[in-house]
């Protein structure tokens, strides 16, 4: 079966604008991205949110960075998560002949809807996935209304 899948050239310029980055980085360590807490940012792992009828599940792509190196705070609805990924430690004796995978300090925000119970946000680091589940207030979440 084949599957159609939408073009969108928005996420192809995304990626060339990291590319990009990501070049200009190497060669000019003066435009480097900065979070609000004046950190160097080198790389975003790649997000999915999924909003589901209970609450909104985020799967953060985070392949060797350890658990004790991703910090995740929620402050007046903002979701805010940082890391970092260490590089390998190159010997007198070896040569890097091919070097792709970004490493460095990475920082993603996202404003949160205004109903969601911040008390209850969970979060487990998996195969290199960090999953964050922030439940949705009771108020908000569909309900069935019975017919008299």
């Amino acid at each position: 079966m084949t599957k159609v899948v939408r073009f969108s050239p928005r996420v192809e310029l995304s990626r060339m604008q990291g590319d990009l980055d990501h070049i200009f980085s190497n060669f000019f360590p003066m435009f480097q991205r900065e979070n609000e807490n004046g950190a160097s940012v080198t790389w975003n792992p790649r997000i999915d949110v999924v909003e589901t009828s209970d609450a909104y599940e985020l799967s953060i792509d985070v392949p060797g960075v350890e658990k004790d190196a991703i910090e995740i705070n929620l402050h007046e609805r903002v979701l805010s998560i940082s890391g970092e990924r260490v590089a390998r430690e190159i010997g007198d004796n070896e040569n890097v002949v091919r070097a792709e995978r970004r490493t460095g300090r990475f920082h993603r925000s996202f404003s949160m809807p205004a109903k969601i119970n911040e008390k209850k946000v969970d979060a487990r680091h998996e195969n290199g996935v960090l999953f964050v589940r922030i439940p949705k207030s009771d108020e908000v979440k569909p309900r069935t209304i019975s017919i008299k």
